[in-house]
């Protein structure tokens, strides 16, 4: 299949050709050597050496491992040419051996050639060993995107090898001892690409393949098998390849890939290019050049969608990721084609992205790949479709992928059914096609969570997730940090809660008598607690708990300052003007604040209720919280930045303290397959002496554990986590997983920053002052390459599953507030992680026993980590 996708050569070539990529894509990735070697230069390499370069240069990669053979002494350079050639000629072991021999050089070795060793290794079936090398090749660059990949995907290789029948395929008895490719729907018929034996005039043959060139094939469908082919149109096929090809409207209009024959350019690269035919009276027309066609770049492999006025199309072309990539076009209102969009680094590697085909009924993406970490060569990729573009990208495994080169899938619009093509052992010799039958069907999914991606947003009911029932992932930490100093920014809510049926301040407040308001500062809260004071974040609760000395105190340096207070009750508005009146008797009496310089006011409900439709089981909570004394100002001396008006926030407290369990030291287990499958899961968690931790049930997909509490007292240790999953079917699945972890306790001079945005209920917008005071007062706070975590919480009040989604979209919402503002000062080092624990008790970082707890709960966390 190499013949097929990599190579494009003067009179004798398919697709795409790695050698004339790197020359012709302007964003080349920096793979300089790590050192320079003598060996590199010309003079000292023998002349056999040379010829193999030149045989190399005209693709007759036989002829150039003989040459390379004979020369006694190879350079770098043509060590590495060797190892290709063999790779070229598919004799993969000698290809190993000769990579093996290249990296073991102290000097000049490449990050790309541990990648592709490692891709040889897998070649071969050797994925543990293969894993070795990506390791050196992430740590060589960090950046790139096989690498990221490679470390999302790993811990899913065992899974993907297994066959738990998700397939069942068919050799095509129609396949030759040629190339057989590319299968295209074409009404009820499939036409195909091969170089089985023609009838072009010139017999001339492809001096890699030595096979003749590509023509267009059709065959009606026969159950699994395909009826004996025919010449598709002999006009289509010209004199060189031709094929494959894509059908719309109705059979009618048509797009096919073929050679450049004008090319006029001396680097014998003759590249591909789309052509477009009509059927008209019978006959198709003259085929008509796509407008992207180019001398110095490759287009094809097109895809068109029904109507014919889009096409996805894969090409080489300047501005890429990588090597190939995949790209949409789509007609204007004229019917002219328009700008190509690149599909975005989501979908195309520094690797090679091919082969798409885009099933549009249930907005299915399939596509093949080398850039990332499957079984082997080329795999079949599968994502589904969203408003903005495409989610998560999943490998489709065993036995659609093996560690051969598998590509070129097409399925039919009930995703029951469909073809693609592989090199794979057990076929007649070259690149043949197989039918296969989906026995799974792919599931609707309301919600996909990948393991290793920044941030997640709900993907369109009518979207399609591929037909595994459900994947495991762990993500653990390079090392786990058990403790950070943090200095916080915690906002202060003003509102003071009171309990039902009282109009006194509860007791949970912080009450000073006159003679200690000389002593308190807002900077040491410790000092006053709250009375019989437990919970979750108490250091928070205390600060929250004296916000009436907090104010009081303000007040007090501040003697033009003016507040209102506005208490709220349904048991009626003189009972919310008493609960006013009594905080206004306690900042009277005991700060000595003038009565004239606090009015107060009754109503039934809040201005901001908390209280809304649709919530009739909490309905108790919901008014308990709308019981409550709100604290308004104009004065900025008492306000957070940036803001005005009587309903705007208090300045928040600064406060220093030590961060147990930080964010960055969870391990994080997720479980991908959604609640149209999953009805719960349990995790099992085993050491190597055995021991077994057990937690659950789960039925959310995300679930993340402090690694502290793992490890426990170990220093390190290697886990085995298992994944025991109840179906909506009654099935239980059993997925496993390995991990390492590692303790590491952060230098004590190290000191995080958090802040925290706060949303009223139901909320998944934050309010407008925010987008400032992150602009302005965050964003130039942020050290230079410093990780941001954004972590959204909500309360209890309403269901699990609609609250895990609101604290997705809350951390998504500060995200995009931070990623605006990082734009207009041109920053682009920061990185994010996004986390939604929606009403989680074991992660929230408040109880939801009291309505203050909740309101904070109803919050995106910001942790600002300093670069390690």
């Amino acid at each position: 299949m190499k013949n097929n996708i990599i190579s494009v050569i003067a009179f004798s070539i398919i697709c795409f050709s790695v050698s004339a990529q790197e020359k012709l894509n302007k964003k080349v990735i920096e793979d300089k050597p790590l050192f320079m070697s003598s060996t590199n230069s010309e003079i000292s390499k023998s002349t056999d050496e040379l010829q193999g370069n030149k045989y190399t240069f005209s693709y007759s990669y036989d002829k150039a491992i003989d040459s390379y053979n004979d020369s006694k002494i190879l350079s770098l350079d043509g060590q590495r040419s060797l190892a290709e050639s063999y790779h070229k000629m598919d004799q993969n072991l000698e290809s190993e051996e000769a990579y093996l021999k290249l990296i073991s050089e102290p000097l000049g070795v490449l990050p790309e050639d541990y990648y592709n060793y490692a891709m040889i290794l897998k070649i071969n079936g050797k994925y543990d060993v293969a894993r070795k090398w990506m390791n050196i090749f992430k740590e060589l660059k960090p950046d790139d995107l096989r690498g990221k990949n490679y470390m999302a995907d790993k811990v899913e290789l065992d899974n993907l090898l297994k066959d738990d029948g998700k397939y069942k395929i068919a050799h095509l008895n129609i396949n030759t001892d040629a190339e057989d490719f590319g299968a295209s729907y074409y009404k009820n018929k499939i036409v195909f690409a091969s170089s089985r034996a023609n009838f072009k005039m010139l017999k001339m043959e492809d001096s890699w393949s030595k096979k003749p060139y590509l023509d267009m094939y059709v065959s009606e469908e026969d159950g699994s098998q395909l009826k004996t082919p025919e010449i598709f149109c002999k006009s289509l096929n010209g004199k060189m390849n031709d094929g494959p090809a894509s059908f719309s409207n109705n059979g009618t209009f048509m797009a096919f890939t073929r050679n450049n024959y004008n090319d006029k350019t001396k680097d014998r690269v003759v590249e591909l290019q789309i052509y477009f035919s009509s059927f008209v009276d019978g006959n198709w027309s003259e085929p008509v050049p796509f407008i992207l066609n180019n001398a110095e770049y490759s287009v094809g492999h097109p895809c068109l969608t029904s109507n014919g006025k889009a096409m996805y199309f894969t090409s080489d072309m300047p501005g890429g990721y990588g090597k190939a990539d995949i790209y949409k076009v789509t007609k204007d209102g004229e019917g002219a084609w328009g700008k190509p969009e690149n599909l975005g680094n989501g979908i195309n590697t520094e690797g090679d992205e091919m082969f798409p085909f885009f099933e549009e009924k249930n907005g299915m993406l399939f596509f093949t790949s080398n850039g990332r970490y499957g079984l082997g060569g080329f795999d079949i990729f599968i994502c589904a479709s969203k408003a903005n573009g495409f989610g998560p990208v999943f490998n489709a495994g065993y036995p659609l992928n093996t560690q051969f080169d598998d590509f070129s899938v097409i399925v039919n619009d009930k995703l029951s059914k469909g073809y693609f093509s592989s090199n794979r052992s057990g076929g007649n010799g070259s690149d043949d096609m197989y039918s296969f039958d989906i026995l799974k069907p792919l599931i609707p999914v309301e919600n996909i969570q990948a393991a290793k991606i920044d941030s997640v947003s709900p993907v369109s009911n009518n979207t399609m997730l591929y037909n595994f029932d459900v994947m495991f992932s762990v993500n653990s930490p390079k090392n786990i940090p058990i403790e950070r100093r943090v200095r916080e920014t915690f906002p202060i809510r003003n509102y003071v809660f009171f309990d039902l049926g009282s109009a006194s301040i509860p007791d949970r407040y912080v009450l000073l008598k006159k003679n200690q308001v000389k002593d308190f500062k807002e900077d040491q809260l410790e000092v006053f607690t709250p009375k019989n004071f437990a919970g979750r974040s108490d250091r928070q609760m205390i600060a929250y708990y004296n916000i009436l000395n907090i104010l009081g105190d303000r007040m007090g340096k501040n003697p033009k300052t003016v507040i209102r207070l506005t208490g709220a009750s349904m048991s009626g508005i003189e009972d919310g003007k008493a609960m006013a009146e009594n905080v206004k008797k306690y900042l009277v009496d005991i700060f000595g604040i003038k009565d004239s310089r606090i009015s107060v006011e009754g109503r039934i409900k809040p201005r901001i209720p908390s209280e809304h439709t649709g919530f009739t089981q909490e309905l108790d909570l919901l008014r308990e919280g709308d019981r409550r004394v709100s604290i308004w100002s104009e004065s900025p001396e008492l306000l957070m930045e940036f803001q005005s008006g009587p309903e705007s926030l208090l300045k928040p407290v600064q406060m220093s303290t030590v961060q147990n369990a930080p964010l960055d030291s969870y391990v994080t287990f997720t479980a991908i397959g959604g609640k149209e499958v999953i009805s719960s899961w349990t995790l099992e968690v085993t050491d190597d002496q055995g021991k077994v931790q057990y937690s659950g049930k789960y039925t959310q997909e995300k679930v993340s554990i402090p690694g502290k509490s793992i490890l426990e007292n170990r220093p390190q240790g290697d886990y085995k986590a298992t994944m025991v999953c109840q179906t909506k079917s009654g099935k239980t699945i059993t997925k496993d997983t390995t991990v390492h972890m590692v303790l590491w306790t952060k230098p004590s001079r190290e000191e995080g920053m958090r802040f925290s945005i706060i949303y009223e209920f139901n909320d998944t917008k934050a309010i407008t002052i925010y987008d400032k005071y992150i602009t302005d007062v965050i964003i130039p706070k942020i050290p230079k390459n410093a990780k941001v975590i954004l972590s959204g919480y909500t309360d209890i009040v309403g269901e699990e599953a609609h609250n895990q989604k609101l604290s997705i979209a809350r951390a998504n919402d500060v995200k995009d507030i931070f990623e605006k503002g990082l734009v207009k000062v041109n920053r682009d080092d920061v990185k994010f992680e996004v986390f939604g624990f929606g009403e989680d008790q074991n992660l929230s970082k408040f109880e939801n026993n009291l309505p203050e707890e909740r309101f904070y709960n109803r919050a995106v966390v910001i942790d600002i980590i300093p670069q390690e």
